[in-house]
């Protein structure tokens, strides 16, 4: 993994809005897995800066989500509302190449198998961009997870709904149900960027990176993907 050492929050937001824009000059079909959260809320804050007057660098990606809340949290997607607001709205990118997952499916295991096939049929991911959990959890993997896992249904633990909770913007009920795309969906994607910020990131942050590779620390079986890149605050990167 190469880690990137960012000043501060905004200096992430920079150089991670640089590194995504970089891979769409290099792919403009790049397939791409983006997530939610307050992280990266200034990435895309920062490329709708720079970008929105002229959005066609975008108008190629095929975007699909990290992972999402199932009922009764909204229908339409807790986690797409803020990527399509923050991102895909002002990007302009055409509705055939969105892949949301349908957390109102019937049956979610299925609509899980059909996710990994759409991935499949778009040649596999490109680029998975991710948070770190205050549990090293990746997307929705919680602790716990096999390394190898597919894109499937989950639990959440109590402390992730209340971290979520904690975000400045609620955009609806908050589930303990979640479908993710799997830690081995993730470690196949050609390329991982983690975005990593603030204090108390410390501890996951150094498991992820000096730990064992373990399903306690989901975060950990990034350590032997080829092409991962971590950027992460100081305060994150600090001894305590």
């Amino acid at each position: 993994m190469q880690v990137i050492a960012c000043a501060d929050a905004a200096d992430l937001a920079r150089r991670a809005a640089d590194l995504f824009h970089d891979r769409l000059r290099g792919k403009p079909e790049l397939a791409i897995a983006v997530p939610a959260g307050r992280t990266p809320r200034a990435m895309y804050g920062r490329l709708r800066t720079e970008h929105a007057a002229d959005p066609s660098a975008f108008s190629r990606m095929r975007v699909f989500e990290v992972d999402e809340l199932c009922p009764p949290a909204p229908a339409d997607g807790y986690f797409w509302r803020q990527i399509r607001r923050e991102l895909l709205d002002w990007a302009r990118v055409p509705a055939d190449q969105l892949n949301p997952f349908t957390v109102a499916a019937p049956d979610l295991e299925a609509m899980c198998r059909e996710y990994e096939a759409a991935i499949a049929a778009a040649g596999g991911l490109d680029l998975v961009m991710l948070g770190l959990g205050p549990n090293a959890h990746l997307a929705s993997n919680e602790p716990g997870s096999p390394l190898d896992s597919r894109t499937r249904p989950v639990t959440l633990v109590p402390g992730t709904v209340e971290y979520i909770l904690t975000d400045e913007v609620i955009q609806g009920e908050v589930s303990p149900r979640s479908v993710t795309l799997g830690l081995g969906t993730i470690a196949e994607a050609n390329e991982v960027f983690v975005l990593v910020s603030g204090a108390h990131k410390r501890a996951p942050l150094r498991a992820m990176l000096e730990g064992p590779v373990v399903t306690d620390v989901p975060a950990s079986v990034l350590q032997g993907h080829a092409r991962c890149i971590v950027l992460a605050t100081r305060d994150a990167l600090e001894s305590p």
